[in-house]
């Protein structure tokens, strides 16, 4: 096996002044994290005091001296009886592919933790390479450790996909006690406010163990998690839920909500039983009907085939419908995310055929909760005549187990 190498980051410990986070439910501040990032905007989140006055500036990595200033504005009360709200801003008129660094000041202070920076995506359809490190399963209280080895390996952007956290609830007041108590764990603080974060959420933080549709109080869920993290606007104006859209330079990613739209586990599986619902179904493959990205990522914490309970496995009618119509549409460069299993692997699923190309399925499961402490790490370059995909499963101990790399050509339907 290798091992990664790198320069291994300072770490900066989250400061809290006001309260100590591993002893209270509720720690006064949280933040800040980096969120939806394009090629000329970024969202900032923070967690503060209510009637906090929050101020961040902000410049190029290049070009220190010359500052811009944006103020917070503060998101009602996700839940009414905790201490403080969550703040949002949005930097404008930044530059493609470009190094900003940040500080934010609470009532006029400032901490070093409320410090960091971040890249901006690169230009949209224009050849580019960068790297996205892939996790689930985030859990307080277990080694942290796999936050460090992913960091150094200078990630341009974070994709989580499910249980950020065990709530197994839909109350939101005890959820949000969760994600701020997981918040204040140094080495993931340390990711949230210098890369660029884009999170979905599986069962343990949507609401109880394998929940599905017929969760009571999924509407709070929901309502929650859009607070908690800085993703683009989810779900349609039809159609609610936590599903979104987003694009980094040649390759769109489809985040899939596959919990409020869920059919039970145990149903009978035939063609009523659906895994994301008619309408995101819908959504997706008009998405990816319209797609003119290298690669199209579909990313959703249930696995395809690895879980024989609480995944695609069980789900044969909404499985075959949409390899079907990948193949159908020919939709070329389509990869799967996912995660969910407390294991990571990188395989081509047994069905390929339907989709008419090896359908290649990147499974980051356990990042601080397993036995490995495992994450993924995959390369698009988009610069070649023939762009190329690179994944690597990385465990805690530094050792890759898994490294391969396709070709857009391979992902490509032969005709």
């Amino acid at each position: 096996m290798n091992r990664i190498h790198g320069v291994w980051p300072t770490i900066l410990a989250l400061a809290i002044t006001t309260t100590n986070a591993f002893a209270q439910d509720s720690p006064l501040f949280s933040g800040p994290m980096i969120g939806h990032t394009t090629e000329s905007s970024s969202s900032v989140w923070m967690y503060a005091p209510k009637d906090s006055t929050l101020e961040l500036t902000f410049a190029e990595a290049a070009a220190s001296n010359k500052k811009t200033a944006a103020t917070f504005s503060a998101v009602p009360n996700p839940a009414g009886n905790l201490a403080g709200v969550p703040y949002t801003v949005t930097l404008k008129k930044l530059k493609p592919l470009t190094k900003y660094d940040y500080q934010v000041k609470v009532d006029g202070k400032s901490e070093a933790a409320y410090q960091g920076s971040f890249q901006t995506a690169p230009a949209t359809a224009k050849g580019s390479k960068f790297r996205v490190a892939v996790t689930s399963c985030m859990k307080f209280g277990e080694p942290q450790d796999s936050w460090d080895l992913l960091l150094a390996e200078n990630p341009d952007l974070h994709v989580t996909l499910g249980d950020t956290h065990y709530s197994d609830t839909t109350d939101p007041t005890k959820q949000w006690k969760h994600h701020l108590r997981y918040r204040a764990v140094p080495q993931f603080a340390a990711v949230l406010r210098s890369t660029p974060n884009y999170a979905m959420w599986d069962d343990h933080d949507y609401g109880p163990n394998n929940s599905d549709g017929t969760a009571l109080g999924k509407e709070n869920s929901l309502l929650g998690w859009n607070q908690v993290w800085a993703n683009p606007n989810t779900g349609t104006d039809e159609t609610p839920g936590a599903f979104f859209k987003f694009s980094w330079g040649e390759v769109d990613f489809f985040m899939l909500d596959g919990r409020y739209h869920r059919s039970p586990d145990d149903a009978p599986d035939d063609d009523k039983k659906r895994m994301l619902g008619d309408a995101q179904f819908a959504w997706l493959i008009e998405g990816l009907k319209n797609s003119h990205a290298k690669f199209k990522v579909i990313a959703s914490g249930s696995t395809l085939a690895d879980s024989k309970n609480d995944g695609w496995r069980i789900y044969t009618f909404s499985r075959h419908r949409l390899f079907d119509a990948i193949a159908e549409h020919n939709i070329s460069g389509v990869l799967y995310m996912s995660g969910d299993i407390h294991r990571s692997r990188v395989w081509t699923h047994p069905e390929s055929d339907r989709v008419g190309y090896p359908l290649i399925e990147v499974i980051s499961s356990g990042v601080a909760n397993s036995a490995t402490l495992s994450y993924a790490t995959v390369d698009f370059d988009t610069t070649a005549d023939d762009p190329s995909v690179q994944v690597r499963i990385v465990h805690g101990d530094g050792e890759i187990h898994a490294d391969k790399t396709w070709k857009l050509s391979d992902l490509t339907p032969q005709k």
